[in-house]
């Protein structure tokens, strides 16, 4: 079979969507990833997800993050990272400064309503690979150009990926979203089904469950269980409680069930959850 040849003329380059380009300040591979409360003053970061799935305390959101997917904190917001612990997710991180977007502060790259957890899995093979180069770039004398050029290329590609998940949603789609987000947030410790949320929200549980995967990249009941799953996990850190009790307290009857599902979702059983967080944030750890 004769290969086929592919000719791009560019005559005309587009604009960018940004009034200033943003600088590369930074770059992390976290193969653990445990970080307290904070928030940076000037830079945004992004934290894309190589590999496994964690949950993210950003702002006032609590991020279900999976492979494929980018975590954005902009400059000023608070984030958590206590959640995603240590051999259960692999992540690399870019932090840029000087990012501005129209009508909207320096350092920030969030609009108004959008999740910080941006899913991004029809890029990450591009995403794998810009990241790499800034790694291999940076090992290198003279190779920040290289790397800053890479940089702004992901802030581009992401920035995209969320003007397309725009694009496609219309406002009335994004208000019934966050309508049942926030239902979701009240009472997934509930007996809860679709049909309760679709009552509440005044819609049918058919287009409840199509236009709240076209937005979060969840079903529903995955959506409520990793919403299940983040309190537990707080639950097994910061207190003793059994897993009997984790489990009652965050809406499952059984807690042989609660065990399965926990382990499909952060990679391990809970107990093994509470011992690796305390062992990686025991004094010390701190001090290897």
């Amino acid at each position: 079979m004769i290969p086929i040849g592919l000719s791009i003329d560019i005559k005309k380059p587009e604009p960018s969507p940004f009034e200033q380009e943003p600088a590369l300040i930074g770059f992390y591979h976290w193969p653990e990833s445990i970080r307290a409360m904070h928030a940076h003053a000037d830079y945004i970061e992004l934290n894309f997800i190589l590999s496994g799935n964690a949950t993210y305390i950003v702002g006032n959101d609590l991020c279900h993050a999976q492979a494929g997917d980018i975590v954005v904190y902009d400059s000023g917001v608070l984030h958590d990272e206590n959640l995603a612990l240590h051999q259960l997710i692999d992540t690399c991180c870019i932090a840029v400064r000087g990012l501005k977007l129209p009508q909207q502060r320096e350092n920030t790259m969030l609009p108004a309503n959008v999740q910080p957890c941006i899913p991004c899995q029809t890029i990450a093979g591009e995403l794998r690979s810009l990241f790499s180069i800034i790694k291999q770039s940076l090992l290198h004398p003279h190779g920040y150009h290289t790397a800053d050029m890479a940089a702004k290329t992901i802030v581009h590609l992401v920035y995209d990926v969320m003007q397309e998940r725009a694009a496609t949603t219309t406002r009335k789609e994004n208000f019934l979203v966050q309508e049942a987000l926030a239902y979701i947030h009240l009472h997934y410790t509930a007996n809860l089904h679709v049909t309760d949320i679709a009552r509440a929200i005044h819609v049918s549980p058919d287009y409840l469950t199509h236009i709240f995967r076209k937005m979060t990249n969840y079903t529903v009941i995955q959506y409520i269980q990793r919403r299940r799953i983040g309190k537990a996990q707080s639950l097994l850190i910061y207190t003793d409680m059994s897993l009997l009790e984790i489990a009652s307290r965050t809406g499952f009857d059984d807690s042989n069930y609660f065990s399965r599902v926990f382990h499909k979702i952060a990679g391990v059983p809970p107990m093994q959850f509470r011992r690796l967080w305390r062992e990686a944030s025991s004094p010390q750890a701190a001090k290897k």
